[in-house]
């Protein structure tokens, strides 16, 4: 009854303190390799469909500063089951000690993919995108929206600078080329973060009084005297006839310093133009602990599954793995085959939300498996 009663307090605790947070990674030689770096997180570890967006940090946590002047984007490597963050131009390597702020939504639906295509050109051509989205069509200017460059699913690489737009003739939220000249890539895909009322969000205005040449000074009570707050943002050039009405063709970054938080253009040369707007994203960080990062070497994939989920501890033999419903009840066990990767047949459990407990000789590790 007492280890039941604990199963059952895991769950709700899993369950109840479920919610958007912000991971800090930082690039090293162990987890990059080329013009990528891994992100190794037990909420994205294995699941294609997570929610995430993510803004680069010349400073966190006290970490030394550096600096990445390279457009990047989130690619989803299913061979080794990892997101990562590359560089744009893959000659570019990822530099080594960068950081970067990526943010997990609790709900992955708050995140959607948009391809650009000839089909949903914005009317200012085909330097512009038009998203058709229920959560910001007809609205400006609508809930706050953050975007990251997506190498999946076509595979395109797309080095360019972009904001977002509200294109009036259409009705709908766009994304624009900062450059104003060269067309989006067809098949170009963007992570969007769409986020109304129930978040910690504010939209901060770069003016004359907070710009020092390429940067510009944030004062706002989330951010002020917290060296540890973690946040994403975009640019957003608003509809024609705002004061916002302002591009920047740079890759524009955060870092924090006496007591505020700043924006800055990477490459250190270009102004920031006063009126341009960004809006912010504020969540809490995630810092593993020592036990999160022990499970870092547990692996579970696919998930949501269909038929078999893989089972991958470092080079530790599985013991057992322990599948529950939710409420508690075992409806499967599984014998360890004395590897450290093993295949779980559920081709016949029903549909819907369940925990999975890995045991090895030394540990144990338990996962929430969605069964489509």
């Amino acid at each position: 009854m007492k280890s039941k009663f604990t199963f059952m307090l895991l769950l709700f605790c899993m369950i109840s303190i479920a919610q958007d947070k912000i991971y800090v990674h930082t690039a090293t030689t162990d987890n990059s390799s080329g013009n990528i770096t891994y992100i190794n997180h037990p909420d994205l570890n294995g699941n294609p469909g997570a929610g995430i967006v993510y803004v680069h940090t010349w400073n966190a946590n006290g970490l030394p500063s550096v600096y990445n002047n390279n457009v990047t984007g989130l690619w989803y490597n299913s061979g080794r089951n990892q997101w990562a963050i590359y560089n744009e131009i893959d000659t570019e390597p990822i530099v080594n000690g960068s950081h970067y702020m990526v943010y997990i939504a609790d709900d992955p639906t708050n995140v959607i993919t948009h391809v650009s295509n000839a089909g949903n050109q914005g009317s200012f051509g085909p330097a512009t995108t038009v998203i058709d989205n229920p959560l910001m069509n007809g609205l400006d200017p609508g809930p706050f929206a953050i975007m990251s460059h997506y190498y999946n699913p076509n595979n395109t690489y797309n080095d360019q600078n972009f904001g977002f737009y509200y294109d009036t003739a259409l009705d709908k939220r766009g994304i624009y080329d900062e450059n104003a000249g060269p067309a989006i890539p067809d098949g170009a895909a963007f992570k969007i973060l769409i986020r109304g009322e129930g978040v910690d969000r504010f939209t901060h205005t770069a003016t004359t009084g907070n710009i020092s040449g390429h940067t510009s000074l944030i004062d706002h009570p989330l951010l002020n005297d917290n060296p540890n707050a973690t946040f994403v943002f975009s640019h957003y050039w608003g509809v024609a006839g705002v004061d916002s009405q302002q591009d920047l063709d740079a890759v524009v970054s955060v870092y924090y310093a006496s007591g505020f938080w700043r924006f800055y253009c990477e490459d250190q040369s270009t102004p920031m133009p006063a009126n341009i707007v960004f809006d912010i994203i504020v969540a809490p960080q995630d810092v593993l602990s020592v036990e999160d990062n022990e499970a870092l070497s547990y692996q579970v994939y696919p998930n949501p599954a269909t038929n078999m989920i893989n089972v991958e501890v470092g080079n530790t033999a599985i013991v057992t793995a322990t599948l529950y419903n939710i409420l508690g009840q075992e409806v499967a066990n599984f014998k360890g085959n004395e590897t450290h990767l093993q295949q779980l047949d559920i081709s016949g459990q029903a549909s819907g939300n369940y925990i999975l407990k890995v045991t090895t000789k030394s540990a144990s590790q338990s996962f929430k498996i969605i069964k489509n």
